[in-house]
């Protein structure tokens, strides 16, 4: 396993824009959320992460993206 591939690019509260050819059920709220939780995948050598959407309406919920699918906002 390459530590490269598991580094985080990404900590809790740092904004990030989620890539707008990801689709979802339900339809995202934003592009843009903030980084809740930084989720390592041992199994998939990959990193994923909990967001808190903008605009939200259930302001708890958490959306995941794996980490390719980010960039910073």
């Amino acid at each position: 396993m390459s530590s490269r591939t598991m580094m985080p690019h990404y900590r809790p509260g740092d904004r990030v824009r989620v890539d707008q050819a990801v689709t979802t059920l339900p339809a995202l709220p934003a592009y843009i959320g903030v980084v809740k939780e930084v989720i390592p995948s041992y199994a998939d050598k990959t990193i994923g992460y909990n967001l808190a959407l903008e605009g939200d309406p259930r302001p708890d919920r958490v959306w995941f993206f794996l980490q390719h699918q980010l960039t910073p906002a």
